[in-house]
Parts: structure tokens; C-alpha cells; sequence
């Protein structure tokens, strides 16, 4: 790239970004048709209520600038200097790329919208890692949490064990000694210095995420909760629990396996089956209900992802000076 001219290096970038973006729309595209083929073929009669799906919508709106601040101080940590507002921009609009298999296009956009003067790419990418690793890190131990109080109450301390070792799974690599010695090993101090400030990340780089990816967990459950709702099956907020459990842990589980676009098929399976033993309590058909409420959660929520990703994408934000 060194030796290409500047009008060489425009064009590259942008057929690289028109590429970028018309296969995102692809994906995108084909995670509609078949979250539709899967709702239209379900046999369950659904009762639509605006009201509730809109109340699930809203829900997943207000969660998503959590994860955003945290990452906003995770960069201002690692000695970058955005703008807040600029990293709510990236991070929402980077949503859009998670449904390209492999979830790379989620860091393109974020580190191609954040990255410039004050903001390193490579650290940018960093940035992204640590802030994914502690959103799930925390959705883990919410199940945790929730499952104890399900064993206490209902017994299968097998859900318990496999919560925990999701847990382990995902809050090991985000422990500061663990996270810095994997930097080391990975190299990737080689290609920017400023990668030294990962040496010097305190705990509580860590500490102020926690509160932020809860509130944002909370909200997800929360709009899982309406979106049931929203189909016409009316269960009790006392299930609100259970709601939250199962969005976290199908959730965690779609980001641990990175090939899943979104963690299709994945997070939808795992919903299903965690969400079984709830449905049969209010409707005869669980196994149908619990599939389409996957399929209708997945279907607001890329509506509420493209139309916030849309606005905030035609913001005009001024650069960092």
C-alpha cells in the first residue's frame, strides 16, 4: 500500500467499502428470509400486540448505549481520546456487521468509523475485545446468579454447572493479568506502541464495566420479556428471570462461537431450549411458542439495529481536534 498513489489507494478503499457493504446487506438479507420462512412455518397462531413489540423494541434501543459507554472508557483508559458521542456512533453502527459470518466486519466498521487523530487502529481493536469479553463475561454471571437462585428453588444443578464454566470461559481472558499476557503472546506490540498502555490497564478499567454491561443485560431481558408478550402470550413478570437467563446465556453462547453470523442458529436453539420449561406453563405448544419468540426477537431487534444504525450513521459529529 506503500507504494500505490493516492487515487489508487481512494479507489481501493473504495470498492473495499462498497464490497464491505453489499455484503452485509446480503447477510442481512438472508438472516430476514430465513428468520421469516421460520416464523410463517411455525405452527403456533400468533396474537400480535403492537404495544408489547414496540415496549421490546424501546427496551433493546435503551441497552445498547451501555456497552457503548464502556468501550468509550476503555479506549480513554488505554490513553485514546475520543468523543463520546462518536463512540456511541461506531459501536451502534457496527451492529450491522456482527451478520457477517465470522463477526470481522463488526471491528472494520467500528475501528473504520472511530479510528483517526486520537484514536489508534490498532488499540481500537483491542478496545473492541475487551469490551466484548466483559459484556459477556457479565451476561455468564447473570445466568450464574439467576441458575443459583433456579437450583435453590427447582433443583437441575446440571444448568448450574454448564453456567459456570461459560462463566469461567469468558471472564478468565478479561482478568487484567491474564488479558495483558495474552497481548504479549499474540505480539501485538510489534505493530503499535501504543499497545504499551495495555501494561498498564488498572482493575478498574474492568470495575466501571461491570455496572454499565448490567444495566444492559437487564434491558435485554426486559425486551425479550415484551417481546413474548408482544406475540400474545401473556406471562407473568415473575418469569422475568428465567427471560433474562436465557437471552444471556443463547447470547453468550452465539459470541463463543464466532463462525455464526449473529450467532444464528446457535442462539436461537439455545433460547428454544431453555425457554421450553417456561411456555409449557401457558400455552400447549412450548416448542412452537419458544421458536417463534427466537424468530421475533431476532426480527425486532435487526429492525431496532438497522434504524439506529441508520440515524446515528447520518449524524453529522464533528472530528476530534
Amino acid at each position: 500500500m506503500k507504494h500505490l498513489s493516492p487515487r489508487l489507494k481512494k479507489q481501493l478503499i473504495f470498492w473495499f467499502q462498497l464490497g464491505l457493504t453489499v455484503l452485509i446487506f446480503v447477510a442481512i438479507w438472508g438472516t430476514l428470509e430465513k428468520a421469516w420462512t421460520q416464523l410463517t412455518t411455525s405452527q403456533y397462531t400468533i396474537h400480535i400486540s403492537p404495544f408489547w413489540l414496540v415496549f421490546g423494541a424501546v427496551s433493546y434501543a435503551i441497552s445498547l448505549p451501555f456497552p457503548a459507554t464502556y468501550w468509550y472508557f476503555a479506549l480513554r483508559h488505554l490513553r485514546q481520546q475520543p468523543r463520546w458521542l462518536r463512540a456511541v456512533r461506531a459501536h451502534l453502527v457496527g451492529h450491522v456487521g456482527k451478520y457477517v459470518p465470522g463477526k470481522v466486519c463488526v471491528v472494520l466498521i467500528r475501528t473504520g468509523l472511530l479510528r483517526g487523530k486520537n484514536v489508534d487502529t490498532t488499540v481500537c481493536v483491542l478496545s473492541i475485545f475487551l469490551e466484548g469479553l466483559l459484556q459477556m463475561a457479565v451476561g455468564a454471571f447473570l445466568v450464574t446468579a439467576v441458575l443459583l437462585w433456579w437450583v435453590w428453588n427447582r433443583g437441575q444443578e446440571n444448568l448450574l454447572i454448564w453456567a459456570i464454566l461459560l462463566f469461567l470461559a469468558v471472564a478468565v481472558p478479561i482478568l487484567p493479568p491474564v488479558f495483558k499476557r495474552i497481548i504479549q503472546f499474540i505480539g501485538v506490540r510489534k505493530f503499535s506502541e501504543e499497545v504499551r498502555h495495555v501494561n498498564q490497564l488498572p482493575w478498574s478499567t474492568f470495575l466501571v464495566g461491570i455496572p454499565l454491561m448490567i444495566g444492559f443485560w437487564l434491558f435485554l431481558g426486559l425486551s425479550y420479556w415484551g417481546i413474548i408478550r408482544g406475540m400474545g402470550l401473556w406471562i407473568p413478570f415473575s418469569e422475568y428471570p428465567l427471560c433474562l437467563a436465557a437471552i444471556a446465556s443463547s447470547m453468550v453462547a452465539g459470541f463463543v462461537f464466532v463462525i455464526a453470523p449473529a450467532g444464528l442458529g446457535v442462539r436461537d436453539a439455545f433460547m428454544i431450549y431453555l425457554t421450553v420449561p417456561i411456555f409449557a406453563h401457558y400455552t400447549s405448544n412450548p416448542e412452537a411458542a419458544a421458536l417463534v419468540a427466537a424468530v421475533l426477537l431476532r426480527l425486532v431487534w435487526l429492525t431496532t439495529e438497522m434504524v439506529l444504525a441508520g440515524i446515528f450513521y447520518t449524524l453529522p459529529i464533528r472530528e476530534e481536534t
